[in-house]
């Protein structure tokens, strides 16, 4: 399965980077990619809301929900979104098969 993964730093995270700046990140994502079952496909680090976009391929969302456990109790990360990359064709067929099978209330 491949994710979409929005991240923002913490203070703590900031200052890691201000403290180690040759560091390399990249290759520490790679390698935790790969312990999950997965590989890390892109990163980029950003301006505006997010400061990482990662974009990622693992087992399951629940692998990646519980990667983004252990990734905020660092206390590095203030926030962390995963979003699940999805094929919206295969996900509209389905829909457009269970028109009217809803009833609205009152109907």
């Amino acid at each position: 399965m491949k994710f979409i993964v929005l991240g923002k730093y913490t203070k703590q995270g900031t200052d890691g980077w201000l403290d180690n700046p040759d560091e390399d990140r990249r290759a520490m994502i790679s390698a935790l990619s790969n312990k999950i079952g997965g590989k890390l496909i892109d990163l980029s680090y950003t301006r505006g809301i997010y400061d990482v976009v990662a974009i990622v391929e693992a087992p399951s969302s629940d692998i990646m929900t519980s990667l983004k456990l252990s990734m905020m109790k660092t206390g590095a990360i203030a926030e962390l979104t995963i979003l699940e990359d999805i094929d919206l064709n295969t996900i509209a067929k389905e829909g457009a098969k269970m028109i009217g099978l809803y009833k609205a209330p009152g109907n």
